[in-house]
């Protein structure tokens, strides 16, 4: 790893450590500083605080931005997080584009949102997808324990059906 790369890896890792230890808006500015110098890992990281307000105020658009920075360089929390904004935009086309990019990465959490999708548009072929998807989010590894529950949840409301 050259050492330029690693500088700015290294900004990446010392933001992570401000956050852990609840240095909100030092740690925003590590990440910003890592994203400006092109560590890619930085680029979703700036997009969620300013999603979220952490450590700034909140800008949408701006979050928007590096969320797609991130997803068009192949981020699986970038594709993920893209899904989120789109799918709360109601945008439900885009919104599968990106979780299923980051399913095909193995997020749980995509196939979670994707069979979800699938199950509101109640189709024979939309339920089949639907249960696939479910299905994957409750094997995988890579979701949250109330994702998979959820998933489990709604895996045995289609059973019934």
């Amino acid at each position: 790893m050259s050492t330029r790369k690693n500088q700015y890896s290294n900004l990446f890792d010392e933001a992570n450590q401000a956050w852990d230890a609840g240095e909100r808006k030092r740690a925003f500015q590590l990440f910003l500083a890592a994203a400006h110098n092109g560590e890619e890992d930085a680029f979703n990281s700036v997009g969620y605080f300013l999603d979220h307000g952490i450590g700034i105020k909140k800008d949408p658009s701006s979050a928007f931005r590096w969320y797609r920075r991130a997803a068009m360089r192949g981020n699986l929390a970038g594709c993920l997080n893209l899904g989120v904004w789109y799918r709360d935009a109601g945008n439900l086309r885009r919104s599968k584009h990106w979780f299923e990019r980051a399913f095909a990465q193995g997020d749980g959490s995509a196939a979670y949102e994707l069979g979800k999708i699938y199950l509101r548009q109640r189709s024979n072929a939309s339920v089949r997808q639907a249960l696939l998807y479910l299905t994957a989010a409750v094997k995988s590894k890579y979701i949250s324990d109330d994702e998979r529950e959820e998933a489990q949840g709604l895996l045995v409301e289609m059973k019934r059906k």
